[in-house]
């Protein structure tokens, strides 16, 4: 099909595109010494994008184990804890706690994970994680796919190590620093 010429009066600009909140920033994270202050931070963050939607990904203690993190608490006490937390702050942003994880009740890799979030949610994608979550992704396979999908927003905060992954300082340009 041929595309019609179309005039357009002189001076003519067209509408911003961007009016409003838009997309969808997932945290996937364990929550296991998640504290007010980190909450605050990742709430202040969605705010600042103008995230339409904040979902909260609390990982199941297997997914845990299997990324490097044995003794972690059950999944049902983590994600309660932090229901609890997220009722008592003030939220600019439209938040959920998502708990398909752990009605799976087993190892998830990062790839179903976010091939769930996904189509559940509507992008862009941003994904908030901490510097040792985000090495561990880095080491994934699947990671090159995801990467160039979606923005990682990663936290230096309680980092065990400033070291980065080579994957992700060969993506440098897809991820920032959180503040």
């Amino acid at each position: 099909m041929v595309k019609q010429p179309s005039i357009v009066p002189f001076g003519y600009e067209p509408d911003k595109e961007r009016q409003g909140p838009r997309g969808t920033m997932w945290v996937y994270d364990s929550f296991a010494d998640c504290g007010a202050q980190q909450l605050v931070r990742i709430v202040s963050l969605a705010s600042r994008k103008e995230m339409r939607k904040l979902v909260f990904y609390p990982l199941h203690e297997e997914t845990l184990r299997r990324m490097g993190e044995p003794g972690a608490a059950p999944f049902y006490r983590r994600a309660d804890e932090l229901e609890e937390s997220l009722e008592n702050m003030e939220l600019p942003v439209d938040t959920a706690i998502d708990r398909w994880e752990g009605r799976r009740k087993k190892y998830t890799p990062m790839d179903t994970a976010f091939r769930f979030l996904e189509e559940k949610y509507a992008g862009p994608y941003f994904v908030y994680m901490t510097v040792d979550t985000a090495n561990t992704a880095a080491s994934f396979d699947s990671f090159e796919f995801w990467i160039k999908k979606l923005r990682l927003c990663i936290d230096f905060k309680l980092a065990s190590s400033e070291s980065l992954h080579p994957k992700l300082q060969a993506f440098a340009h897809r991820w920032e620093a959180v503040d």
